[in-house]
């Protein structure tokens, strides 16, 4: 007897791929999957960007404000830049208070007279600060020569009455050699200097290093082991031996305007050729 094998309905007709239909379905997934992961990484590469140049303008926003700030409270005449350093920082002298005195010891009979202001409203944090009475240029603020400039080292509030203070230092000589047109005087902390750290790409802040009659130098400052160094920003790429790009510039005051301070900061993102310059003044409003 014979047997006959018929081949169901459901497997008639149908067939497998070929080898050259999976390689052409293979092509065209390769084809799609590069350009959706090329999309997908140009909007990456816009994030981080946008990102890079948000943090970028944060950061330098900060920056100017907290310099702008200082300034504007600096001891008037002590700016001052260094042109052997590059003009790579700037230092002042942050103003603790201030206000107006009635009794000066002067040369002559009065020279042992009391130093008697009214009380300022910041009167508690004068004692171990100096104190300045028409000091006109950085001489008398920095120097060696504290004639114009004292240290406090007693503080008698509500004397010799209610709403003035008596300030005793135990400099030589105890008198001031002039009176401030005024009849003001500040009372000033120890210096603070912003420089440029070419090496780093970094804006510092130094404070609590002393004073000197000499400024510091950038790297004076970066290798002392006293001085309270904070990074404020980073990214610079000044060319300090382009006198175009010079970080700090102090204008002294003329007939026309008071001291005017001018910093010129070049930011450059890394591994971005997009350059950010920030041109700034500052108008220091104080007079001595």
């Amino acid at each position: 007897m014979a047997y006959s094998y018929s081949q169901p309905k459901s497997l008639q007709g149908t067939r497998g791929y070929t080898l050259v239909e999976l390689v052409v379905v293979m092509v065209l997934l390769g084809i799609v999957a590069i350009f959706s992961f090329s999309y997908i990484a140009f909007g990456a590469r816009i994030y981080q960007d946008t990102t890079g140049r948000e943090q970028l303008v944060s950061q330098t926003r900060f920056a100017v404000t907290r310099l702008s700030q200082e300034i504007r409270n600096a001891m008037p005449r002590s700016l001052r830049v260094s042109d052997t350093d590059n003009h790579r920082c700037i230092e002042f002298m942050p103003i603790v208070s201030s206000s107006n005195y009635v009794q000066i010891p002067r040369p002559g009979p009065s020279s042992t007279d009391d130093f008697i202001g009214i009380l300022p409203v910041r009167s508690s944090e004068l004692l171990g600060n100096y104190l300045l009475v028409y000091a006109t240029n950085p001489n008398f603020i920095y120097g060696t020569n504290n004639i114009r400039r004292k240290t406090i080292d007693t503080v008698v509030e509500n004397s010799p009455e209610s709403g003035l203070v008596t300030l005793d230092y135990a400099d030589s000589p105890r008198f001031f050699p002039t009176n401030s047109p005024a009849r003001r005087f500040y009372v000033t902390s120890n210096p603070v200097s912003w420089c440029y750290n070419e090496t780093s790409g970094e804006l510092e802040r130094y404070s609590d290093y002393g004073l000197f009659g000499t400024q510091r130098s950038q790297a004076q400052l970066f290798s002392n082991g006293l001085a309270n160094r904070e990074v404020m920003a980073v990214g610079l790429a000044n060319d300090i031996n382009d006198i175009e790009q010079l970080p700090f510039r102090v204008f002294e005051a003329t007939l026309q305007r008071s001291s005017l301070v001018q910093f010129d900061w070049r930011f450059q993102r890394s591994g971005s050729n997009e350059p950010l310059q920030i041109l700034h003044e500052v108008h220091v409003p104080n007079v001595p």
